[in-house]
């Protein structure tokens, strides 16, 4: 039996806390009743010390033990409430969780990372951000080698998974790798910044509102301020821990609103499910979206995430989608069940706008020009986008050929029917420094479509 099979055998005799730790938190609540009636100031500080040093130390030698502390109720809620995601959640109930510990403190900012969840593809960190300034805080994460070096072949996203959760400075940053693997290794850094407007529930609503020039981004990514601190944390992942995966394959070809995609298979993880395609080079349009689930044979629904991935650079077809993980469910028999899908047609990847007469060569349906208007050196775009069956990607040409970075765009959406579905949206883009009459709008969709009967295709 290798290490990895040792560890999953333990956890399997862990799933009820230790006899010795049997009524620990009701002997701790009891203690505390009395201890409220005592003289809390009568306690030595060397004491509190020791007893903290104890603690760690038994965490740190005692895999019994640090398991059996999860099910302190402080420290589980705190774990739970971050672990909103149906995956990370079901990771955390069975205990497949690595424990951190570290805080850094900078000019009254304190971040702590607490504890993470860790698979082949996927690395959770669950985190606090506070201060005790009025202004939110922004805290931008990355992954750097043991060199120092930025790692390449991710993709990240963070925040706070709620406003409730926000206001008690819970967060979590997710880093997929969609290229190699996570390095057991590595320096996790935090760039912490004024957000710019009050922390939840202190006048935020009003913080938000419009500029006096509009609804226009004031300023691009280049223009931010500098950071108010930058805390490092090295991390040691333990490889040992990390559950297996399995691979579920299907290689079946499949017709979709006239194109043909293969079903190459799912890849399943703790904390992800990846679904993998693959197309056919005569299609006349490339894959970008796709809305899907999959079931199982015990009825069980795994539902589509945020995040899907491109292919290699420059193309435009997006081969992997990730959906809520069956892992700790049992699932054996998969269906895969299409509702949706966006494209981009191979003939119409750009959109040429006469920024004089607000022409277009040509519209993606429900895009409309609104509004075009030039300060200065800037030129200001309103654009209506209905249904959103168009998106862009992150740059633009000018006449000449030459590529230009968006930067960063606003938006506004009205529900008039208020069901959930915003059916007018408005995005406001700028063009920075831009002198010529005309651009070139690189498109990454162009039309989105809903069926009217959902595919079915079951993978064995």
């Amino acid at each position: 039996m290798n290490r990895n099979e040792e560890y999953w055998a333990l956890v399997a005799e862990l799933g009820e806390t230790p006899p010795a730790l049997d009524g620990t938190v009701e002997r701790a609540r009891v203690r505390a009743r009395k201890a409220r009636a005592g003289r809390w100031l009568g306690i030595p500080a060397a004491s509190l010390a020791g007893a903290a040093s104890a603690f760690i130390l038994l965490v740190n030698c005692s895999m019994p033990f640090a398991m059996a502390c999860r099910r302190v109720p402080f420290v589980r809620a705190l774990a739970e409430a971050v672990a909103v995601d149906p995956s990370l959640k079901a990771a955390f109930e069975n205990d497949y969780i690595q424990p951190v510990g570290q805080t850094r403190t900078a000019d009254g900012v304190t971040l702590s990372v607490e504890y993470l969840i860790v698979d082949e593809r996927q690395l959770n960190v669950f985190y606090t951000l506070g201060w005790d300034g009025e202004n939110a805080l922004e805290a931008q994460p990355a992954l750097l080698a043991q060199d120092g070096e930025h790692l390449e072949g991710y993709a990240a996203t963070w925040g706070s998974p709620g406003e409730e959760l926000q206001e008690k400075d819970y967060r979590v940053a997710t880093f997929y790798f969609v290229e190699g693997s996570l390095p057991d290794r590595l320096t996790l850094r935090f760039d912490v910044r004024d957000a710019g407007y009050p922390k939840a529930g202190q006048g935020a609503a009003e913080s938000r509102a419009a500029p006096a020039d509009g609804p226009w981004p004031e300023e691009t990514p280049q223009d931010r301020p500098a950071a108010m601190a930058s805390f490092d944390f090295p991390l040691t992942i333990d490889t040992g821990l990390i559950g297996p995966g399995r691979t579920v394959r299907a290689e079946q070809w499949i017709e979709l609103d006239g194109q043909r995609l293969r079903v190459d298979g799912l890849s399943i993880d703790p904390t992800q499910m990846v679904l993998t395609l693959s197309d056919d080079p005569n299609n006349t349009a490339w894959l970008t979206g796709l809305d899907c689930y999959v079931a199982d044979e015990k009825g069980n629904r795994y539902e589509k995430g945020g995040v899907s991935f491109g292919s290699a650079e420059g193309e435009h077809f997006w081969p992997n989608y990730t959906l809520e993980s069956p892992y700790f469910t049992g699932g054996e028999a998969f269906t895969l069940v299409i509702t949706g899908c966006s494209w981009l047609d191979k003939d119409r990847t750009q959109v040429t706008l006469d920024l004089e007469t607000g022409e277009a060569d040509w519209l993606p349906e429900g895009l409309f020009v609104e509004s075009i208007e030039r300060r200065g050196e800037d030129v200001y775009l309103s654009l209506r986008n209905d249904g959103q069956g168009t998106s862009f990607q992150w740059y633009y040409y000018d006449p000449e050929g030459g590529e230009h970075e968006w930067g960063g765009y606003s938006m506004s959406a009205v529900d008039r029917d208020e069901d959930g579905w915003c059916e007018e949206n408005t995005e406001y883009r700028v063009l920075r420094d831009y002198g010529w009459d005309s651009v070139k709008l690189a498109l990454s969709t162009n039309r989105r479509i809903e069926l009217e009967t959902p595919l079915e295709v079951p993978l064995f």
